[in-house]
Parts: structure tokens; C-alpha cells; sequence
């Protein structure tokens, strides 16, 4: 449907054809038809992303903390000036310039994925107390760098005592493309209202915290959100795992389709379980995941509503022993298949474009100074 768009600059090279041959010639008959062209193909391509971008949640866990001191450094650099006398002549010159750098101390973890993430001095105390361990390291910057060292900088670092309690859980963002959660062919996810979300009291995904992303919602238990972390963190890139609690108070069992709908399914990474709880009383359990491992899904449920009354701790621990393991994640690209067009909305900005653009340089090949018939002979 987008690519109907394409009538706009076919019809605009017929009229320019019969009114202003004279004005035209093939490079402007090619620009008329190209550009517009151009911009249907980036409109495609902007509706097709802002459809298919998602994100999902990766773990990591921090394997040490680091507090780099203060450092400062200095270089010469050969640089050129011009210079402009009374009768306007210009010369060109060289100068030797001395720079001088302050690189600021700094605090931060590194996960075992190598990344790094700022934390503050206190965080970092907080670390070396946490994992009983501080050790010093000589930079030796001067071996590392061509540059003069004015005032020397080394650091203190504190290793992960690779104690579960101890465990830095690190949650990051991360996008990827999901076609399923615009397709309506194959899936049919329903499209969940405002007053349905209310009614069966669904959740929204956390905020981003990369320290601190809580991985149960509508359980007030810290402990358990705090063991979940811990092995999500673990498992994350190991297992490519991302594990989430829903609990439903009160609701039927209903609410928790309504939020498999709502989510589109979940991200590729996830294991989602969601009870229903009355009073404390587990009165039903779902889970939500693309995962191919039906067996893992059905035990889950299984052993999750045989607990009868709600231990979130437990729960987690089982998810945590059981679940991670066995976790296969379901890879996105078996869904390139799935074909997604573009929305309404997008095809009416795209037409606009199109038309405003074959406009303008219609006008500009017409008004331009060259009269082609008139250079003949």
C-alpha cells in the first residue's frame, strides 16, 4: 500500500512531460521519480522499525569494583595558525603547544560480561566490606602512554567473593527486533483495553534499574525479589534468562492471559510466572515464555500450585534450582517469516512527503533558467 505512493511522482513526470518539455531533460525526469522514492523507502523502513523494536532485560552479575585515583598528564602537540598582514596577505605557521589533561578519579564494577557501570565511593567501601577484600594496583600509566605523567594515579580493587548472598545483580536494557508483537495473522494476541488492564489489575514492565530491577510484581518480599536477582544475574549469560513473578490478588485466572496479551507474549529471554493468589492460597499458576520447553513450563505449574499457600522465597528458589538449568531460549529469527506493513498512519505521513517533495522539485526543474528547446541548433 505504501508503494502506492509512487503514483504521486509518475503522475507529476506525465504532466511535466506534456506542459514543460521544454524545461526538462532525463537528469531532471530521473530526480523526479528517485527522490520520492527515497522517501517512501525510509518511511517503510522508519514504520517497519518503530513496529519490530523492542527490549529486553539482560543479566549480569559484578565479578569485581574498582577505584581508579587521580591522574594528570602532559604533551607537546605541533599545531598551524594562520596570520592576515595590514595588506591582507595571509601566512601560514607551526608552534609547539604544550597540553595538559586532569583525568578525574572514579569508582565503578565490572560485570562478567565486561562491561562497566559508575557507582559512587560509598558503593564501592560498601563492596570491599561486602566481599572482605582490597587490593592495591600500581597503573604504571607511563608504560601506557607516550605522555609526560605529572602526578601519578594507581588503584584499589575488590574481587567478587563468589558468595550467592553476595552476588551484584546488574539488569540492563537491550533492543532487538520482535515481529510477533505487531503481527495479527499468526499470533492474534488480543488488543487489551484500558478498562480490561484495570479490571484484572495487569502490570507494566519495571522501570530500567540497572542495580536495583525488581523482578517481582505485586509480591512485597524483599528477600525473594532479592534471591530472584541474584539468579537472574547468575544465569543471564549463561542461560540468556530473564525470570519474573506476577502475583494476582483475588483475580481469576483469566488475568493472567489477559497479560501474556498484554505483553505480546514476553521478550525471547523470558520465564514469566504468573499465581493467582486468594488470601495467601495459590489458587492457580500460568507461565509466560516463548520457550520450547513445554515439559519445563507444565512443571513449573505444577509444582508451583501444589504449594497451596504462597512462599515466595521457596517459589524463587525452585525457579532458581529448577527453572535457569533447564531454560532454552527461543530464538526471534524463526519469526523473519512474519511479514509486517505498514501502519495507516505511517502510510498517510509517507503520501504527504512524497507529495510535498515531487511538488518542490517539480517547481524547481520548471522555474530553473534552462530552456532546452531554445539550446537546440
Amino acid at each position: 500500500m505504501i508503494w502506492s505512493a509512487l503514483l504521486i511522482p509518475v503522475f507529476a513526470i506525465a504532466i511535466l512531460a506534456w506542459k514543460f518539455s521544454s524545461k526538462m531533460n532525463i537528469v531532471e525526469y530521473i530526480l523526479v521519480f528517485v527522490v520520492p522514492i527515497i522517501c517512501i523507502s525510509i518511511g517503510k523502513y522508519a514504520s517497519t522499525y518503530s513496529q519490530t523494536h523492542d527490549t529486553e532485560y539482560w543479566n549480569s552479575y559484578g565479578t569485581s569494583a574498582w577505584h581508579e585515583e587521580e591522574w594528570r598528564e602532559r604533551w607537546t602537540e605541533t599545531e598551524t595558525y594562520t596570520t592576515t598582514d595590514s595588506k591582507g596577505n595571509t601566512q601560514i605557521h607551526t608552534r609547539v603547544v604544550t597540553k595538559r589533561r586532569t583525568n578525574p578519579e572514579k569508582w565503578y564494577v565490572k560485570d562478567n560480561i565486561g562491561d562497566s557501570y559508575s557507582i559512587s565511593m560509598a558503593r564501592f567501601n560498601q563492596l570491599c566490606e561486602l566481599w572482605s577484600n582490597k587490593t592495591f594496583k600500581n597503573m604504571e600509566r607511563s608504560k601506557h602512554t607516550s605522555h609526560t605523567i605529572t602526578k601519578d594515579g594507581n588503584a584499589y580493587f575488590s574481587n567478587c567473593d563468589k558468595i550467592f548472598d553476595h552476588t551484584i545483580p546488574i539488569c540492563k536494557q537491550h533492543t532487538y527486533e520482535n515481529r510477533v508483537q505487531c503481527s495479527k495473522s499468526v499470533f492474534n494476541f488480543e488488543e487489551v483495553s484500558v478498562e480490561t488492564k484495570n479490571q484484572y489489575k495487569l502490570y507494566d514492565y519495571p522501570e530500567e534499574n540497572v542495580f536495583g530491577f525488581n523482578p517481582i510484581l505485586g509480591g512485597s518480599n524483599s528477600i525473594a525479589a532479592l534471591r530472584l536477582q541474584n539468579y537472574n544475574a547468575l544465569n543471564g549469560s549463561k542461560k540468556q534468562i530473564h525470570m519474573m513473578i506476577l502475583v494476582f490478588y483475588s483475580q481469576p485466572l483469566e488475568a493472567a492471559f489477559f497479560q501474556e496479551c498484554y505483553w505480546k507474549g514476553g521478550n525471547k529471554n523470558e520465564f514469566i510466572l504468573c499465581i493467582g493468589v486468594d488470601g495467601n492460597q495459590v489458587t492457580w499458576t500460568k507461565v509466560i515464555s516463548w520457550t520450547e520447553e513445554e515439559e519445563l513450563k507444565a512443571k513449573t505449574v505444577r509444582e508451583t500450585k501444589a504449594m497451596t499457600e504462597l512462599d515466595l522465597v521457596r517459589v524463587v528458589d525452585y525457579m532458581g534450582e529448577n527453572v535457569a538449568p533447564r531454560f532454552v531460549r527461543k530464538h526471534f529469527a524463526d519469526f523473519n517469516y512474519l511479514s509486517v506493513q505498514p501502519t495507516n498512519k505511517a502510510i498517510i505521513i509517507t503520501f504527504l512527503i512524497t507529495f510535498l517533495t515531487t511538488l518542490g522539485i517539480s517547481v524547481i526543474t520548471v522555474t530553473n533558467r534552462y530552456d532546452f528547446n531554445s539550446r537546440k541548433g
